[in-house]
């Protein structure tokens, strides 16, 4: 699944409802659909709020091998100056977020509720979160038969 969608608020909702329409297809158990949604939401609020300029941003997601691969990527568009939108990305900080914080937990949300949590880019000339997370079927799950089948 591939989506482009515009660097807006309003775009987060969609992003995990279009995913999870897709997990739910074929037959990822609502738990591990869950986990996914959130970890998707947080990483789609973080470049809505976080990056820099920039008209719209990919999700790019994929089950293969038992999981789902996802990459949330802001880039920065073509003839637009490229602004610092923070540090260079990394791991998310062992230090907790302040209890009076309002932000600064996204990236531990996602990096406790899936695998394989990587930041890679700059900051300046965009960013891609990748996360992935082993998939959990239903019984008689569409999905698993798929790939299985492939396997």
């Amino acid at each position: 699944m591939a989506l482009f969608l515009p660097r807006d608020a309003a775009s987060v909702p969609v992003s995990r409802q279009v995913l999870d329409g897709c997990l739910e297809t074929l037959g990822v158990t609502p738990d591990t659909r869950t986990d996914i949604a959130l970890a998707l939401g947080e990483a789609c609020a973080n470049v809505v709020q976080h990056a820099g300029p920039g008209v719209d941003y990919e999700v790019l997601a994929t089950a293969r091998d038992g999981r789902c691969v996802i990459e949330v990527v802001s880039t920065v568009d073509r003839g637009e100056a490229a602004v610092p939108a923070g540090p260079a990305p990394g791991a998310p900080s062992a230090e907790p977020a302040p209890a009076t914080a309002e932000h600064g937990r996204g990236l531990k949300i996602i990096d406790a509720l899936t695998d394989n949590l990587q930041l890679t880019g700059d900051g300046r000339s965009g960013t891609t979160v990748h996360f992935e997370k082993a998939l959990s079927w239903l019984p008689g799950a569409a999905g698993e038969q798929l790939f299985s089948a492939h396997a």
